[in-house]
């Protein structure tokens, strides 16, 4: 067997040099129209800020199908676990990676429904003085499951909060805190936060039924199955 394994590999060694290395650039998508800010204009806007060394954390629901398709720099570390569907578990993440790596950047994915789950451990990081940056999707629910089924459901939606007021109702005025509705507001938030010393959280206005593309796929495909069924 040894001798099998090694025959192997020399034989894949000479194969794998031989084979032609295709160089993929990623397609530069348009800019949005005008002042919406919605899946497309913020995925576009997250990837340009994205930086070599990052760690990105995405929460389950839209966040999570959103940032799939980001192309990371050089370095990056990317933590989701689709698996599970453990909704909200990406604030602790974040406390616990932040702590690991106090000086990588972190950046935090998470949507409203999943954040009022967790919502406790923001308490934490302002405590300890950690430096995250919270990109907060405010689809106003669970869009993720709007996309799959219920769209118009009342269990669907949760409860309105004041997002920019929870580090101080947390006990620490020591944070970057910006609420955005357009493009424009949002890449002056993102300039601002891009070398934060302190915590940043930026709430993302988006429409409740806006999905991301792979999302919007894998619904309309759910829906196919329901239709025949």
């Amino acid at each position: 067997m040894p001798d099998a394994v090694q025959a192997l590999h020399q034989l894949t060694s000479t194969l794998c040099g031989q084979w032609p290395r295709l160089t993929v650039s990623r397609p530069e998508l348009p800019a949005s129209d005008g002042d919406t800010l919605d899946q497309h204009a913020f995925w576009r806007q997250l990837q340009a800020f994205l930086q070599p060394g990052d760690v990105i954390i995405a929460d389950q629901g839209t966040a999570c199908f959103g940032a799939a398709a980001l192309s990371l720099p050089q370095g990056c570390l990317f933590i989701n676990q689709p698996l599970w569907g453990s909704i909200g578990y990406t604030l602790p993440a974040a406390f616990g990676v932040q702590t690991a790596l106090p000086d990588r950047r972190v950046l935090l994915l998470i949507g409203d429904g999943a954040a009022q789950l967790t919502i406790q451990e923001l308490g934490s990081l302002l405590r300890d003085d950690l430096k995250p940056v919270i990109l907060l999707l405010n689809n106003a629910g669970y869009t993720v499951e709007r996309a799959i089924h219920g769209p118009q459901q009342r269990y669907n939606d949760i409860a309105a909060w004041d997002w920019c007021a929870l580090p101080q109702a947390f006990g620490s005025a020591a944070a970057t805190v910006r609420r955005v509705s357009t493009p424009q507001q949002l890449q002056s938030a993102l300039q601002t936060v891009s070398d934060s010393r302190q915590l940043a959280l930026i709430e993302v206005l988006l429409p409740p039924m806006d999905v991301p593309e792979l999302l919007d796929s894998i619904s309309q495909a759910i829906q196919l199955r329901n239709d025949a069924a």
